[in-house]
């Protein structure tokens, strides 16, 4: 999800009781369905997960939500980590439920809560949290890369990870983004990349910068349907 320093209006949706209830009924299934998955990654990857690393900007797709809190709960679960999420009231589904994973959130996006969101994001990362932002949600275009996570690694010099998870069998959804939702016992191909810092991206401008990331995640993102 993305961000636009301008912009800064209105309150973050929040859910009722009983939408609360309904949610942690849902994410119990979710977490025994995404607990049947099967991570799998090359040398590159276990190299960067074993290796100590500073709170970091996580970039990942939105199509691909539905399997990212169960890798870094597996792999990552001592780290601390807060995640952008819209302001809007699908956003209060989501934050409410990475929230029962114990993940923090910090809600906003260019529509709403713009300015706001990106002072909380780099307090989020002075408090020792990586933040995790799907630069193409929360309403696309799919696979754009909106240069809110940039502008925030510019200004604090923070790491960027790239992170991809790619299907061998999954359902797409119907939606702006054609949403995964992996079969049971399915594969998740794990690629990553590290961009110790920002400044390797060889441009000031948050929007050069995010063209250079967009090929990168490109290049590590499979998806037959929409990228070919």
């Amino acid at each position: 999800m993305s961000v636009k320093v301008g912009a800064n209006k209105g309150k973050a949706k929040q859910l009722k009781w009983h939408q609360l209830f309904l949610l942690r009924l849902c994410a119990l299934l979710m977490g025994l369905w995404t607990r049947t998955l099967r991570y799998r990654w090359g040398d590159d990857v276990q190299a960067m997960i074993e290796r100590e690393h500073p709170p970091s900007i996580v970039i990942l797709w939105h199509n691909r939500l539905f399997v990212a809190p169960e890798f870094f709960r597996r792999k990552f679960r001592e780290r601390k980590l807060s995640a952008l999420i819209s302001a809007s009231g699908d956003g209060a589904w989501l934050a409410a439920f990475i929230k029962t994973l114990g993940m923090g959130s910090v809600r906003g996006s260019r529509y709403n809560r713009g300015a706001q969101a990106v002072r909380e994001l780099i307090e989020a990362l002075n408090g020792g949290s990586d933040i995790a932002v799907t630069p193409d949600g929360s309403r696309g275009p799919v696979y754009d890369m909106k240069a809110g996570a940039v502008s925030v690694a510019l200004k604090t010099g923070a790491p960027i990870v790239l992170l991809s998870l790619n299907f061998n069998g999954a359902w797409r959804l119907k939606s702006w983004d054609r949403f995964f939702i992996p079969y049971p016992f399915s594969k998740i191909d794990v690629r990553m990349e590290r961009i110790a810092n920002p400044s390797e991206l060889g441009a000031d401008d948050a929007e050069a910068a995010a063209a250079v990331l967009k090929a990168r995640m490109d290049a590590i993102t499979e998806d037959s349907e929409l990228l070919g």
